[in-house]
C-alpha cells in the first residue's frame, strides 16, 4: 500500500491509515522499551524521530505532499503525546492527564483526514438524449 493520498480514489479510513506513521511509532516503542527514564536522552530521540519521520516518508514511502508529510509528522507528536512516551513521560499536572493524550488522539484521528481528502465538487457528466429511430 502506497503512503501516498490519491484524493479522487482515497476513502476517509484509507487516508487515515495513512496519515499515521505507523513504522516510526513503533520505532519509537522500541526505543523507549530499552532506553534509561533520563530526560535528555529521551528528547534527543524524540527529536530524531521527528526530524527523520518526513525524510522516511518522502525517501522511502515515496510520499511528495508537503501537507501529508506536515499532518503524519505531527500525527507522530500526537501519538507520543497520547501514550505518555518520550520527553511527555516527564510532565506533570496540569501540562500531561492522561485523559489529554486520549482526547486530542481522537480528535486529531478525525480532524486532519477530512481536510486531506476534500476534492472540488465536479460537474454531473452530460448524457446526450437519446435519439429514436422508426423501424421500418
Amino acid at each position: 500500500m502506497s503512503r501516498s493520498i490519491e484524493t479522487d480514489r482515497s476513502s476517509f479510513l484509507e487516508v487515515l491509515l495513512k496519515l499515521i506513521p505507523s513504522e516510526v511509532i513503533a520505532v519509537h516503542v522500541f526505543i523507549q522499551g530499552v532506553m534509561p527514564r533520563v530526560f535528555w536522552p529521551t528528547f534527543v530521540v524524540f527529536l530524531l524521530l521527528v526530524g527523520i519521520t518526513p525524510l522516511y516518508l518522502y525517501w522511502a514511502m515515496g510520499v511528495r505532499s508537503r501537507p501529508q508529510l506536515t499532518v503524519s509528522t505531527l500525527s507522530l507528536v500526537v501519538w507520543i503525546y497520547a501514550l505518555g512516551q518520550g520527553p511527555f513521560r516527564f510532565m506533570r499536572a496540569p501540562w500531561w492527564e492522561p485523559w489529554y493524550g486520549s482526547v486530542l488522539l481522537a480528535l486529531w484521528t478525525l480532524v486532519p483526514p477530512m481536510f486531506l481528502t476534500r476534492t472540488e465538487p465536479q460537474p454531473a457528466p452530460r448524457v446526450a438524449p437519446k435519439i429514436r429511430t422508426r423501424k421500418r
